[in-house]
């Protein structure tokens, strides 16, 4: 399960700090249901007569489907002792009509005691890009072909959070989306390691117009010892301000950053 979790993370980081803002999908009408590319349906293979679908369409795809957004990840790990632990916030906002994306990404984590922490932010306009990294803005104005391939290499890593077996809970309207909310348990959890599994629940919202995700929670725990070995794993994704206006301009920053000429 830390594989995945270290997988999911990865990947997520990837896409968001790629800024792909030309995944060629093009925005489904209303009451259709896309399909995510390079996704295996999961679940709800049998449902009930009236059970609304399960399936979700790829992260990629789904936020591509929008006009704007401002998205929310957090992943907090603990264990395997009481004094080990991370967490990781990225913070995304997008505005197709300005061609623009935002992204800032914190982490803090503590090992044996010792904390540390970490800082990054992305500003992406057209083809220009500034970012910071401990408090060194640097900025890079990219050729049109160059920003189309970044962009085409970076659908690649299109995915789909894990969803194991969903069950229908009800409609419900989250933030400001009709979304029909499902429930889950990740199978095969503690099999390999012979973990006593404390925790394992997972919840997510799909609108019903588009079958993007709004809002998922996952949260995991497993046992070895009580005392010196349980691993706590939690994960959430949460749509705000979908299709809602959104601006995105360069700070003084990185406008100064431009005006550095790299050495050769």
């Amino acid at each position: 399960m830390k594989k995945r979790m270290v997988i999911f993370l990865s990947l997520l980081v990837m896409m968001v700090l790629a800024c792909n803002l030309s995944s060629g999908t093009t925005p489904q009408a209303p009451g259709t249901t896309p399909q995510a590319s390079g996704t295996t349906p999961q679940g709800n293979g049998n449902k009930p007569v009236g059970t609304p679908p399960a399936n979700p369409v790829s992260i990629s795809e789904g936020l591509a489907s929008l006009n704007s957004y401002q998205m929310t990840t957090t992943i907090t790990s603990k264990g395997p002792t009481p004094e080990d632990s991370s967490t990781y916030v990225i913070e995304s906002q997008r505005s197709k009509d300005q061609n623009a994306r935002y992204t800032h990404m914190t982490q803090t984590s503590v090992k044996k005691g010792e904390p540390s922490s970490g800082e990054t932010e992305l500003y992406r306009i057209g083809n220009d890009q500034c970012s910071n990294s401990s408090g060194d803005w640097s900025w890079t104005s990219m050729a049109p072909n160059q920003a189309e391939m970044m962009d085409i290499m970076m659908n690649m890593l299109d995915f789909t959070p894990i969803i194991d077996n969903p069950t229908f809970v009800a409609a419900e309207t989250v933030n400001g989306i009709i979304s029909n909310h499902f429930s889950f348990k990740v199978t095969g959890l503690g099999v390999k390691s012979g973990a006593e599994v404390t925790v394992n629940q997972g919840d997510y919202w799909l609108a019903v117009d588009g079958q993007y995700i709004v809002k998922y929670i996952l949260v995991l725990e497993t046992s070895m010892d009580p005392q010196t070995n349980v691993l706590h794993e939690e994960i959430s994704i949460e749509l705000n301000q979908i299709n809602q206006p959104v601006n995105i301009a360069f700070p003084q920053t990185c406008l100064d950053a431009s005006l550095v000429t790299p050495t050769p």
